[in-house]
């Protein structure tokens, strides 16, 4: 983008940040840290590290000069001439000499241009039109949009890791109470030990059998004199929860009409089964129904903290950063509408592709426009604080930027990234119409 020279020469702001640049022996647009601290020593400016480039500068000097030479009771033309190294008298024709100052006996008002101030004459603001004119182009921030949804089978989640913790409890019964059966033991004991096996259900039945994978042979192996338990019963407390279970899944035998469910395809067929093949179809259905649930937990897991990621993101900018990034659209809007109801209308400076207006106080608004003679982008510095580099130089950066696409937002004034982006919330062609209150 052009940068803006012509201030520099057509300022006495810029005439003065022109000759401390100078004054290293080297004009190379920056301004050595030692020159410059001692030039603000005694103005109530900010020092600096290293160096300041002479736009920055520039306008440092334009806000000190406005700032001493209200505290001077002096005109703000007259003290920036002094910083400069000019002499002033005036006689009764106002004319100005060098050397010693004379006392005028009738003051006149300064004969230079506008173009040779550092501040412009006051102009006055129509406050109530500036007001309706900020509030047409008021900026809404939005809050950030959600990429990451949360996720819909929390109730299926939290069924699963009940039938888990469920699942190991029955197994840890079931072992207690087979394990008590030592001879002597009579058939009341072995009905308790039923009972615990009724505990088993579609639910839990792959969970009591990961927890207890040999309970098919405990089971089997439990006999009182010929009162005990077999086959019969790991297909009617074991084998049937597992088909009914399967029947969820949609699982079956055969295709077509043919087909049928799990507990279907079990009660017609486990009675001819040996207990090795039991075991077998036991341990293949188990560790598939296990695998699946463990990968819906995963799953849910994973989204879950990527959900709560970015809900913390968007708390923390709709606390922390959506407030500041308001109030910067908002004060830099209002500035501009100030701009625009001015009376008389800041000097514009520029040529077909950018123009600019700063005001006394440092605060500029410059714009762009693209091949059809239209404003394509709006720059706005309506904050005189100096923008930081990374090596301790200072310059005046836009607060504001705005576009068609997007607008953007800098308020910790570091312009190296900006802290609010927006592509929605604003109106660009009511901001351009503004706009063109102050460039036509």
């Amino acid at each position: 983008m052009t940068e803006v020279n012509p201030l520099l020469n057509g300022t006495l702001a810029g005439k003065i940040a022109q000759k401390l640049d100078a004054a290293d022996g080297s004009k190379d647009g920056k301004i050595n840290a030692s020159i410059w601290n001692e030039f603000v020593a005694d103005k109530g400016g900010k020092t600096i590290k290293e160096s300041i480039d002479v736009v920055s500068a520039m306008n440092s000097i334009t806000t000190y000069v406005v700032r001493n030479a209200a505290k001077a009771g002096k005109a703000v033309d007259e003290l920036a001439k002094e910083w400069l190294g000019i002499e002033i008298s005036k006689g009764t024709a106002g004319t100005e000499e060098t050397g010693a100052a004379q006392t005028p006996t009738t003051p006149e008002p300064p004969t230079e241009s506008p173009e040779e101030t550092a501040v412009q004459e006051a102009s006055t603001v129509n406050k109530e039109q500036a007001a309706k004119d900020a509030e047409s182009v008021k900026v809404t921030v939005p809050s950030p949009k959600r990429t990451v949804q949360k996720p819909k089978n929390k109730a299926e989640v939290d069924s699963i890791i009940k039938n888990q913790k469920e699942g190991r409890e029955v197994a840890n019964k079931i072992r207690n109470a087979l394990n008590s059966l030592t001879p002597p033991f009579s058939p009341g004991d072995v009905d308790k030990a039923e009972e615990t096996l009724k505990l088993i259900t579609k639910d839990n039945v792959v969970y009591v059998l990961e927890a207890f994978p040999d309970i098919v042979d405990c089971i089997d192996g439990v006999n009182a004199l010929g009162y005990g338990f077999d086959k019969d019963e790991v297909i009617k407390y074991v084998l049937t929860p597992l088909g009914q279970k399967g029947d969820e899944y949609g699982w079956g035998s055969g295709k077509g009409e043919n087909r049928i469910t799990l507990s279907q395809y079990y009660k017609e067929n486990a009675g001819s089964w040996s207990l090795d093949k039991i075991k077998e179809n036991i341990n293949e259905y188990c560790k598939n129904f296990t695998s699946k649930e463990r990968d819906k937990v995963k799953t849910y897991n994973e989204q879950m903290t990527q959900y709560n990621k970015e809900t913390t993101k968007i708390n923390d900018f709709n606390k922390n950063k959506k407030p500041k990034a308001q109030k910067t659209f908002d004060d830099a809007n209002k500035f501009l509408a100030e701009v625009a109801n001015m009376e008389p209308k800041p000097e514009v400076i520029g040529d077909k592709d950018w123009k600019h207006v700063a005001l006394p106080d440092g605060r500029w608004i410059q714009v762009y426009y693209d091949e059809n003679g239209e404003i394509c982008d709006i720059y706005i510095s309506h904050d005189t604080t100096p923008d930081i580099e990374e090596g301790g130089s200072t310059y005046d950066g836009f607060d504001v930027i705005y576009t068609s696409e997007k607008a953007e937002c800098n308020y910790d004034h570091c312009n190296s990234s900006f802290e609010g982006i927006i592509t929605s919330g604003y109106d660009f062609e009511k901001l351009k119409a503004l706009t063109e209150k102050i460039f036509g």
